[in-house]
């Protein structure tokens, strides 16, 4: 294959690759076409905002390339890291101190391990994380003011009645993107990170043309890939208005829209 004809797929997970229709399920029909399209000499990706530690053996066994993780903070290919930034540990400690005083009850993601603050987890939902994390033999700290909490990105959840939310974000918009995910959560990325600075380090790395990627997401956090990106595939179920700004949407991931979508664009040919 010509290294102008090789092209470079990157694949959100959740609404993309893994259904969101209650059995949570990774297609065959998808699985086959990752299969083909490497087999065809192309490279896939995953590229989402889980960190590494956080990505289930489920994705990690399925024959990827390599993953970009944390919004474009790690960046790994054929079983090695390529890419990682780190926080430096005041910033770090900053964040977690102003969480507390902003009433914002943070998750703070490092590629290999997760933190929270021991005097500040009266929120369920990040509860029902920490105990998820523990079951998948994920190591949750919850000192932050140990030499050893550090992190590549963070999340937080808030109540109803937080009226500090303005506040907070504007005071972390020093170093960090703040992302409303809706439902009193929120994503939050170092600046100058995302999906599409990770698609541009490995078009970098393998010398490939910005026309030979390919984007598969499905929501609104996906925005920056999907929108970098001149092929760009939504699963139908996505946000309207980006779905109007994308070249393609194509079905659910449990409709097979991912295999569906690799065969209408000359990426796979069909599969009986």
């Amino acid at each position: 294959m010509k290294s102008t004809d090789r092209k470079i797929l990157f694949f959100d997970i959740d609404g993309t690759l893994i259904t969101e229709d209650g059995r949570r399920y990774f297609p065959d029909s998808a699985r086959r076409a990752l299969a083909q399209a490497r087999a065809n000499g192309h490279l896939v990706f995953i590229n989402t905002g889980r960190v590494y530690c956080n990505v289930t053996d489920e994705i990690k066994d399925a024959g990827f390339d390599g993953f970009v993780c944390g919004c474009g903070k790690s960046i790994y290919y054929d079983g090695k890291e390529l890419f990682h930034n780190d926080v430096s540990r005041d910033v770090c400690r900053d964040i977690a101190y102003a969480c507390r005083r902003y009433d914002m009850f943070g998750m703070y993601e490092h590629r290999d391990k997760v933190y929270v603050d021991g005097q500040n987890m009266e929120n369920e939902l990040l509860a029902e994380m920490v105990r998820y994390f523990r079951a998948n033999g994920i190591f949750v700290g919850e000192d932050v003011d140990s030499d050893d909490f550090e992190f590549d990105k963070f999340c937080c959840w808030f109540a109803d009645d937080n009226k500090n939310v303005p506040e907070f974000r504007e005071y972390v918009s020093q170093h960090f993107d703040y992302i409303d995910r809706g439902s009193n959560f929120c994503e939050i990325v170092p600046k100058g990170f995302s999906k599409a600075t990770g698609i541009q380090y490995l078009l970098d790395y393998f010398d490939i043309p910005l026309e030979n990627a390919y984007a598969f997401g499905d929501g609104n956090n996906d925005a920056p890939m999907l929108l970098y990106c001149p092929n760009s595939i939504i699963m139908e179920k996505g946000p309207e208005e980006l779905k109007r700004q994308v070249m393609m949407v194509t079905d659910d991931a449990e409709n097979d829209g991912i295999y569906k979508a690799m065969v209408k664009l000359g990426i796979i040919e069909p599969m009986e």
